[in-house]
């Protein structure tokens, strides 16, 4: 069959993950990597190491803890992903909502409760990813 005529399964999208702790972040490395859907293609703990990892890798989905080290860091980093990467859509994780109140409506991101499911948690970031 010619190139042009195969059926070119769609690559898994690509996420990087923001959080402080290096234990998180491989833990939700790991529980991404179930999905065949999402592949993450860099952590950082800080925000220059986060602006670096997206500038190096150009994902589609930054997974954010906002508290880097605090709500303001976390805050400053999704607009400053706002203004140089549009086209990354920002998903923030932890353990209560956050909902970047500095940020406009329209540019909030959606959140996901480090304590769902691992389904849940996995579904919302697949569904981050892929936005009908």
């Amino acid at each position: 069959m010619p190139p042009s005529l195969r059926s070119v399964a769609p690559s898994p999208s690509r996420v990087v993950i923001v959080d402080a702790d290096r234990r998180v972040q491989a833990s939700l490395a790991d529980l991404l990597a179930i999905s065949g859907d999402v592949r993450v293609v860099g952590r950082a703990g800080d925000v220059r190491a986060a602006l670096e990892m997206v500038e190096l890798t150009r994902p589609d989905v930054a997974l954010i803890d906002p508290r880097l080290p605090d709500l303001e860091a976390g805050e400053a980093l999704m607009r400053g992903l706002r203004l140089a990467w549009p086209a990354v859509r920002i998903v923030l994780t932890g353990w209560s909502d956050v909902d970047g109140h500095s940020l406009p409506s329209t540019a909030r991101p959606r959140f996901v409760s480090k304590s769902a499911s691992p389904e849940a948690f996995v579904a919302a970031i697949v569904d981050a990813c892929c936005p009908t």
